[in-house]
C-alpha cells in the first residue's frame, strides 16, 4: 500500500493519502477553463502574484489524481479548510485557506466516491517511493481546446474534450467505489447530515468570466 504526503504550501494544512497506485486512481492533466479559473481565484484572491503558476503547467493544465473519499484524509488544520464554487451547479472546490493551495474537487453530493487531488497538494510517498512511481504515467490529457501557448506542444493524445477511454475507466473505478461504500469517510461532508463542513463561497457570473483565460 503507498501512501503519499499532503501538504499545503505553508505547511498548516496536512494530509494522507493510501493505497495510491495506477490501479486505484485516475492520473490526468485536465486544461479546461474552470479549472484554470480556478487557479487565478487562488492567486488573484489571495493577494500573491505567481500562485497560479504554481498549479498550471506551460498549457494551463492542472494536474490532478482522481481516488475516493475512504483514501484522503486530513490530519492536521482542518480549521483551514475553504471551499470555493466557480457556480451555483458547479464542483466543490476545497483549498487551504492559509495559503490558497488546492486541496481537492468534489462533487457536491457526499454519496458520490470521487476526490480530485491536484499535485500542487501532494508530496513524496510517505514509504520511500517517488510521488511519479506511487502516481505513474498520466493516462489522459482532457479538454485540450482550452490549453494556452503553442497548441503543438501538448502531449501527444490531448483531446479536445475528455476521452472516452478515461470516461470509461473512470466509471468503472466510480461504480466499485459505490459498491464498496468508499464514499466515507470524508473530510469534506458531515457524516450524518451529507452537508459539506464548511459553507462555500459561489462566484457570480461575472467574477467567474473575469477569471477566465479569456476574461483575464
Amino acid at each position: 500500500m503507498t501512501q503519499v504526503h499532503l501538504r499545503c504550501r505553508c505547511g498548516k494544512l496536512e494530509g494522507l493519502a493510501t493505497d495510491v497506485s495506477p490501479r486505484t486512481g485516475n492520473h490526468l492533466i485536465c486544461y479546461c477553463d474552470d479549472c484554470q479559473a480556478y487557479a487565478h481565484f487562488l492567486e488573484r484572491a489571495g493577494g500573491r502574484g505567481g500562485r497560479s503558476g504554481a498549479i498550471l503547467d506551460a498549457h494551463g493544465g492542472t494536474e490532478i489524481f482522481q481516488m475516493t473519499p475512504s483514501q484522503f484524509q486530513l490530519t492536521a488544520g482542518d480549521e483551514h479548510l475553504s471551499l470555493v464554487k466557480l457556480s451555483q451547479k458547479g464542483l466543490m472546490r476545497w483549498f487551504a485557506g492559509c495559503c490558497r493551495t488546492p486541496v481537492a474537487n468534489t462533487v457536491s453530493s457526499a454519496r458520490v466516491p470521487f476526490v480530485g487531488v491536484p499535485r500542487a497538494f501532494m508530496e513524496s510517498g510517505a514509504d520511500g517511493n517517488a510521488l511519479d512511481d506511487a502516481l505513474g504515467p498520466v493516462i489522459g490529457y482532457a479538454n485540450a481546446r482550452f490549453a494556452t501557448g503553442e497548441v503543438g506542444g501538448l502531449p501527444a493524445g490531448a483531446s479536445s474534450k475528455v476521452p472516452l477511454g478515461l470516461i470509461g475507466r473512470g466509471l468503472r473505478l466510480l461504480a466499485g467505489a459505490w459498491l464498496a461504500g468508499k464514499n466515507r469517510p470524508s473530510p469534506f461532508f458531515h457524516p450524518s447530515t451529507g452537508a459539506p463542513v464548511v459553507v462555500p463561497q459561489v462566484l457570480t457570473p461575472a467574477e467567474r468570466e473575469q477569471l477566465r483565460p479569456n476574461g483575464a
